[in-house]
């Protein structure tokens, strides 16, 4: 038997430098792999920063997302406004056009603003994406010539007129809610011997400082500042007549809204300005043209926007003359003792503020109880005249005047936080609605006190409705009742349009037959009002009136549209500031 040997195979063995390059590639290969890894997880890392600083959502309008970045420009550039207004504040203070009082009044409404100037430029970016979408179902866009024309307004400061006036409020008796025509002749003719003096040549100054009835003003020859055509806070009829005068050349006697008889001298005037440099100060402070302009279009869609929605209650139509009794709400835990009072009070040297740091054997305490005595008296007498002596002689500021409260109180029970002199006297067992009492010392004075009504409000409105409907002179019960700054004028409201009013009110009042009041309605949160409808004529609004109606209309349309959209508003996750 033979054997072969089995062949060998000879192997060729790798060079120990080739075994080491292998090592190394796949070392390299897998530092590599993870350097990758490690720039994947950065990327990643990085871009969720990025999202969570840039894109993620602040809030969101029928799915429309407001991203972090939308909210930064927002606030940028409302930012940008206040600053503006700031500058134009402090440039007014300068020239004289404001004095410091309200240049620190106007300074600290910016401040406030800027306080919440995120939750301002949130709520912003809602409304224009909401009013956006609202536009197009309306047909309503905004056209270049439109944004133009919007950033020559913001550009623009408006014409200024330095002010004076003489008025003459009619004279009427204690207790009256209007002058007689009589009173009223002689005001009238007070104030045209006025403008007669002044025509020949009498000094401005005397006479308004001897004739004008303003005691706020006259000392100042009825000074009222500096003003512009939309001013607010001076009558109406005047400032139109002081906008359209001549320097230095009064008007006419003019009868204001009020029944007072007035006239007015301009003595300088400023004329509208465009401000040149508007667009280089908006790019000069980092703000994009571009964005700016995005932001007007929604300020040009809401006007055009409001401008449509309105016309329908802003032409002509029917208007009602109407006067209201209105009571507010009742905090909801008053205890069986609540009642509700008015008082006049007679503080020691007429100041209540430092009535506490007046001795108690100071002859001022004595001087104040022997004013209170002898309004308890004539009040015994003639409890008519309780308003009409509050509004004039109360120490009590907010009593005082036509829009005064008269001094009326809210409910009181034992356990109201009230001086204890006080609560004892208004919440004594057997007080009856009406009763008067003498007068009562507490640490701010003397009060002479008459009981009100006690709850709840809803009968008490229903017996006022009742006594009206009998005949009672509604003005009347309305100046001793209601608690509207429209009571000291017997709760006449002037001419009522639709849609002027919340729904439910306009509802009442047209609902009402001419010379009838209404039924008490009772608003939610609010309080409970009483109408008596006067009068109907067909009226075109016009003035404040008008611009009212425009914007309680659209205020009442948009707020219903936004009440139905899908809004969310989301906390940011980091700060969002106008400088980042």
């Amino acid at each position: 038997m033979t054997f072969r040997a089995k062949p060998v195979v000879k192997r060729a063995h790798r060079p120990a430098w080739e075994a080491q390059d292998r090592r190394n590639f796949y070392l390299n290969l897998g530092f590599g792999l993870i350097v990758l890894l490690a720039i994947i997880i950065l990327a990643i890392a990085a871009g969720l920063s990025y999202y969570n600083d840039h894109l993620a959502s602040v809030g969101s309008v029928d799915g429309q997302s407001i991203s972090k970045d939308e909210l930064r420009d927002r606030t940028k550039i409302e930012s940008w406004r206040l600053d503006e207004s700031e500058r134009r504040v402090r440039t007014a203070v300068l020239a004289g056009h404001l004095t410091e009082a309200q240049g620190t009044a106007a300074q600290q409404t910016i401040d406030q603003q800027r306080q919440q100037i995120q939750d301002i430029a949130l709520e912003r970016i809602i409304d224009t994406k909401l009013q956006a979408k609202l536009a197009t179902e309306e047909g309503v866009t905004a056209a270049p010539e439109d944004i133009d024309a919007r950033l020559l307004v913001e550009a623009t400061v408006p014409e200024s007129r330095h002010v004076w006036v003489i008025e003459v409020e009619p004279q009427k008796d204690l207790g009256a809610l209007a002058p007689t025509a009589a009173q009223k002749d002689a005001a009238k003719a007070k104030a045209e011997s006025a403008l007669n003096d002044i025509q020949g040549g009498k000094s401005w100054d005397d006479v308004a400082k001897t004739v004008s009835t303003d005691a706020a003003t006259a000392p100042q020859s009825g000074d009222l500042g500096w003003l512009t055509a939309d001013d607010n806070q001076t009558e109406e009829n005047i400032l139109r007549a002081a906008f359209a005068a001549s320097a230095n050349t009064p008007t006419a006697v003019v009868e204001g809204t009020d029944g007072t008889y007035r006239i007015a001298r301009v003595s300088d005037i400023v004329p509208e300005a465009v401000d040149s440099d508007f667009q280089a100060k908006l790019q000069n402070d980092g703000i994009d043209l571009a964005a700016y302009r995005a932001v007007l279009t929604g300020d040009v869609i809401h006007e055009k926007l409001q401008a449509k929605v309105v016309a329908d209650v802003t032409g002509p139509g029917p208007q009602r003359r109407v006067s209201e009794i209105y009571v507010s709400q009742a905090a909801p835990d008053l205890g069986a003792d609540a009642i509700k009072v008015r008082h006049i009070l007679y503080s020691p040297n007429g100041d209540p503020s430092t009535a506490s740091e007046v001795t108690a054997d100071d002859p001022a305490w004595d001087a104040a109880h022997q004013k209170a005595l002898a309004t308890y008296v004539r009040l015994k007498e003639n409890p008519g005249l309780f308003d009409a002596i509050a509004r004039a002689e109360s120490d009590e500021g907010q009593a005082n005047g036509p829009t005064g409260s008269g001094g009326k109180l809210p409910y009181f029970d034992s356990n109201s936080s009230v001086d204890a002199d006080f609560l004892q006297a208004v919440t004594a067992p057997g007080l009856k609605d009406g009763d008067l009492l003498e007068p009562v010392r507490s640490a701010f004075g003397w009060h002479v006190i008459q009981v009100m009504n006690h709850p709840p409000d809803a009968d008490w409105m229903a017996g006022l409705k009742a006594r009206a409907d009998k005949g009672e002179d509604f003005a009347i019960l309305a100046r001793d009742n209601s608690v509207a700054s429209s009571a000291g004028s017997g709760g006449d409201l002037g001419w009522v349009a639709k849609g002027q009013l919340d729904d439910r009110l306009t509802d009442a009042i047209f609902a009402t037959q001419i010379g009838k009041t209404s039924d008490v309605v009772t608003i939610a949160d609010d309080g409970l009002y009483l109408f008596k409808v006067q009068a109907e004529e067909t009226r075109t609004p016009e003035g404040r009136q008008l611009e009212n109606l425009k914007s309680t209309a659209f205020a009442r349309w948009y707020d219903a549209k936004k009440s139905a959209a899908t809004i969310t508003r989301d906390a940011p996750t980091t700060t969002t500031s106008a400088t980042n």
